[in-house]
């Protein structure tokens, strides 16, 4: 009896003869047995940044040639979609278990709608020789044709409301209608391992990397799949030009890190703390007691932190420059609500300064509109002793690299356009991180 690696192995060798492009693609992708599957395949990430098709020997074994097709294709639309970097991206910063697993599970959902929508997969396949339905956004009553995120925050806030609306009435799972996809063997595919990543610190940047690995895949499998002279569908075709793009910078990530690594190098006196180079001047007798208060006090991190977020409204910067910089603002407060946060708008004077506690004190209304000069914004930044500036500017203003250090603020971090802004009279002063379609 031929093995389900082998089976697998001669069904994607059958697509790549029939010049189907999911043989080209799942011929570069590491397959793996697991016994304890709770489902019959699914695409997941390994620490190192690549991806297995891990498959339940039992359940490939009882399911037919046409069924397998319908799976693999679905595997292979979350490839394209990178749904799994993706989920990454989101739940980067979340730390509890309970309030992961939830959102996994409707990502879950999300992910699987977008996909067998686009794949025009029918509404019930046969795995194991059982019925299995698919998920489809008409389940839930959302429409057709949006991204796997606006599923994704469209259940989420429907999660959040009957949460709120059925406090200490039970789980309620049923009605909201969230279960998990697949609870016990016989689902259509595990998306367990797609942020269960053991080992793994940072997933914003686990994300980076199977982006890129996958980027890799797509690319040379497109590449063969063209010479063979293969027929590509239209909906594959316009998922692997949008998985060849280019990926955006993840700027709120590198600034998160910027801040968050000045944060570590703070520091203060502590007077409860000895200064352990110093320690040597203590002789203490039998009956003698260590001070109460050192004479030599050490130090201690200093949590206490201010950020001055300088908004160049001039007549040079959009409309939607302005929103990028609001929103900077807004993930901020969302990212640690104990940041001083003051807000300085300015085009060639300071038209308004305020300070931002909660997302209801950001004022929408922009104030300037003229000429650019950010010297007066910078100084008035080191004024307000701010750990770090973060400036959304285009960068067409007077050459800020001519100022002397000691009046710029601590440390500069300049938000730009790539496209449309520039970097060379404000690189030298700090970090410039560039934003696609700022």
């Amino acid at each position: 009896m031929i093995s389900s690696d082998e089976r697998l192995k001669n069904l994607i060798a059958k697509f790549v003869l029939k010049y189907n492009y999911w043989g080209y693609l799942f011929s570069r992708i590491r397959r793996k047995p697991v016994y304890n599957l709770p489902s019959i395949m699914g695409v997941g990430p390994e620490p190192d940044g690549t991806v297995t098709l891990s498959y339940q020997p039992d359940l490939v074994d009882k399911t037919d040639d046409a069924n397998l097709t319908y799976v693999l294709e679905h595997e292979g639309m979350h490839l394209l979609n990178k749904h799994c970097a993706r989920l990454l991206r989101i739940v980067a910063n979340d730390f509890g278990t309970f309030k992961l697993m939830g959102k996994m599970k409707l990502w879950n959902i999300a992910a699987d709608c977008c996909v067998n929508l686009q794949a025009r997969l029918p509404d019930t396949i046969t795995i194991a020789g059982k019925p299995w339905p698919l998920e489809f956004p008409i389940k839930y009553k959302l429409e057709d044709g949006k991204l796997s995120e606006a599923y994704y925050l469209e259940l989420l806030k429907r999660k959040n409301k009957h949460d709120k609306d059925n406090k200490g009435k039970g789980d309620g799972r049923k009605s909201f209608g969230v279960a998990p996809m697949s609870t016990g063997k016989g689902g259509m595919d595990d998306h367990s391992g797609w942020s269960n990543i053991k080992g793994v610190s940072d997933l914003s940047s686990l994300s980076r990397k199977i982006d890129s690995h996958l980027q890799d895949i797509i690319k040379e499998s497109v590449k063969t799949f063209n010479k063979d002279r293969g027929r590509m569908p239209s909906y594959i075709e316009s998922l692997i030009q949008g998985a060849l793009m280019p990926p955006k910078v993840p700027y709120y990530q590198i600034i998160r890190k910027l801040v968050r690594g000045s944060k570590m190098t703070k520091f203060k006196r502590s007077f409860t703390r000895i200064n352990r180079k110093r320690t040597y001047v203590f002789a203490f007798g039998e009956e003698e007691n260590m001070p109460a208060i050192s004479p030599f006090p050490g130090k201690t991190r200093d949590f206490s932190f201010k950020i001055v977020v300088l908004i160049d409204t001039s007549g040079s910067q959009g409309p939607d420059d302005i929103k990028e910089a609001l929103s900077g603002i807004k993930n901020i407060i969302d990212t640690d609500r104990h940041t001083q946060t003051t807000v300085l708008e300015i085009d060639t004077v300071i038209h308004k300064e305020y300070k931002v506690k909660k997302v209801r004190d950001i004022d929408p209304k922009i104030v300037g509109r003229g000429g650019t000069e950010l010297g007066a914004g910078l100084k008035r930044a080191r004024e307000i002793s701010c750990d770090v500036c973060l400036g959304f500017t285009d960068g067409y203003t007077e050459n800020i690299n001519r100022i002397p250090r000691k009046h710029l603020p601590k440390k500069l971090i300049w938000v730009i356009g790539a496209k449309s802004g520039t970097s060379e009279n404000i690189n030298k002063t700090g970090f410039v991180v560039k934003v696609p379609d700022m």
